[in-house]
């Protein structure tokens, strides 16, 4: 009696112990007695239980060499490996299978190791587990659920994609309920989710009804939130369109806001030169409404279809145009004849728009198979090699190699990433930084020569004038001014990043994977890469980033 009773009392203080991360005391503890590896607390947890739902490795790993059992299921029937899976443990689970974690385990509710990582939102165990080649992407629990169905439950956006890709998973699958994955974000207001499963099956699966006549229509008009209200206006406009068609991404509110920029701020500088002396109030007031519209838009469309928004690019694109227009029809008759300034400024419009259509074009350096490292060839190569399984891109599913990054907006996984601009709506990594570090060149000569160019052009104006015409000539001239004040602060924000890139560059690296060292190249070493990168490029960096941990 004394000695269950201790067993009892070590027990409880193990199970503490593991949830609070006090692994000498867990150790002092498993020297004692061994035994409490096999004793359940709260739920028929074990202590393996807990270290795995915290994942604390170090802790699941004392555990396991102390001869704990992965297989030991709780009250639920759900084992220390399956809540690895669900709480996306790579190197628990790793550690686990080699302890002879058993992977055809299912819970009492018949979910499987795949279930309970798909559930937990985690892609890379969801691929970890799919890689030993002992799971079925269509594999379904007691009531017919299958990862589809958790995923869309969950509204895992990313999980989904993962399963929809390849055909791993069929989207008119259906549960014990007579209901598809649709069926289940369409309840839960998942708007992303719903798109993507009618861009992945088209809209037949629209129509589909459950065991009691319901359609995802139906049940999202059972919602009373917002999203739902969204949604049911979504799925109506689909659900007047053909069964067979499937729907694709809409380009009319991307070209639009690409257009916004350009068209409104032509209109305003139109209306402000109607206006005569009365212009510089009318663009006093427009024009910070027009710039705060603009720069508080997201990066992404707040369509449904969360396309990239276009309109840091249709910014630039308005600057480059209304500027060359200013340029071209107010200075140079004001200075003709000036043949050198015209041939001048004509060779260097061809240049900046030369480059900036190459940068727009240009492949940014987008990491493809054959890019990739041999000698990784899964997560568990990754795990034993004593990398991160971070470095497996869940959107790509491609091993990345050393200073890669995927891009969200981009959708593509960028060698030597550097950073995605806004302004150009592209990435800028290992095969377009030269291009665009030529282009920002160019753009600060640009905004220099406009600058110059309207201060002269202005002086010219005020020549002759009365103090007191200065308001007037302002009013006239509001395009100018306001251009020119335009100009002045983007030639202080391009100056502040050309600077930031050619710093990177000079020390053999990008801005996002640049690290301060105090024992940097000298000066002249910078210099000199500096000037290799800007006549022939870079195509490998000096210092590399790792993802060892």
């Amino acid at each position: 009696m004394y000695g269950r009773r201790m067993q009892q009392v070590s027990g409880s203080c193990i199970f503490e112990s593991v949830q609070l991360g006090e692994i000498d005391r867990v150790s002092h503890l498993l020297q004692q007695d061994r035994g409490v590896l096999k004793q359940k607390g709260w739920g028929g947890f074990t202590a393996l239980h807990f270290a795995a739902l915290h994942g604390n490795r170090p802790m699941a790993e004392l555990l396991l060499n102390s001869g704990a059992d992965p297989n030991i299921p709780c009250d639920s029937g759900i084992t220390p490996f399956h809540f690895a899976c669900r709480n996306g443990h790579i190197f628990i689970m790793h550690k686990m299978m080699q302890h002879g974690a058993d992977l055809h385990i299912v819970d009492k509710q018949g979910k499987t190791s795949l279930h309970h990582a798909v559930g937990g939102g985690s892609v890379i165990a969801t691929q970890y587990l799919w890689e030993t080649g002992m799971f079925c992407f269509t594999d379904a629990d007691n009531y017919k659920v299958t990862p589809l169905h958790l995923a869309a439950s969950t509204g895992n956006s990313d999980v989904v994609r993962y399963l929809l890709r390849a055909n791993r998973c069929t989207p008119e699958a259906v549960d014990h309920q007579g209901a598809t994955a649709l069926h289940v974000a369409a309840e839960n207001g998942m708007i992303e989710v719903c798109w993507l499963l009618l861009k992945s099956a088209g809209l037949h699966i629209l129509h589909m009804k459950n065991h009691t006549g319901l359609t995802p229509l139906d049940l999202c008009n059972k919602g009373n939130t917002f999203r739902h209200q969204q949604l049911s206006r979504i799925l109506t406009d689909f659900s007047h369109r053909p069964k067979d068609l499937i729907p694709k991404d809409s380009n009319v509110m991307y070209f639009w806001m690409l257009l916004l920029p350009s068209l409104s701020g032509a209109a305003v500088l139109i209306i402000a030169a109607a206006l005569g002396e009365y212009g510089a109030i009318l663009s006093a007031v427009l024009f910070p409404c027009l710039a705060k519209v603009i720069l508080s838009q997201y990066h992404r469309l707040s369509s449904f279809q969360r396309l990239p928004n276009p309109v840091y690019l249709g910014t630039l694109a308005a600057g480059i145009i209304h500027c060359s227009a200013c340029f071209l029809y107010k200075f140079l008759p004001s200075f003709w004849p000036a043949y050198a300034l015209f041939n001048f400024s004509l060779v260097h419009f061809c240049v900046l728009v030369g480059l900036f259509w190459k940068v727009l074009n240009q492949n940014p350096g987008q990491l493809k198979e054959a890019d990739t490292d041999s000698q990784f060839s899964s997560i568990r190569d990754l795990i034993e090699a004593g990398k991160s399984p971070e470095r497996f891109c869940i959107h790509c599913e491609l091993i990345q190699v050393d200073n890669c990054k995927h891009c969200r907006l981009c959708d593509m996984c960028i060698q030597e990433y550097d950073h995605h601009c806004l302004f150009l709506n592209q990435c800028v990594g290992r095969d377009n930084h030269r291009i665009f570090i030529l282009f920002v060149m160019s753009m600060v000569m640009a905004q220099l020569l406009f600058i110059l160019s309207a201060v002269y052009y202005l002086s010219l104006k005020l020549s002759g004038l009365e103090m007191s015409d200065w308001g007037s000539l302002a009013g006239r001239e509001a395009s100018v001014l306001l251009l020119t004040l335009l100009n002045i602060f983007s030639l202080m924000w391009v100056g502040w990043l050309l600077v930031e890139q050619l710093d990177a560059i000079s020390m053999g690296t990008t801005t996002y994977f640049r690290q301060y060292d105090n024992k940097g190249p000298s000066k002249r070493q910078r210099l000199r890469t500096i000037l290799t990168f800007l006549l022939e490029g870079r195509t490998r960096q000096e210092h590399s980033q790792s993802f060892s941990i």
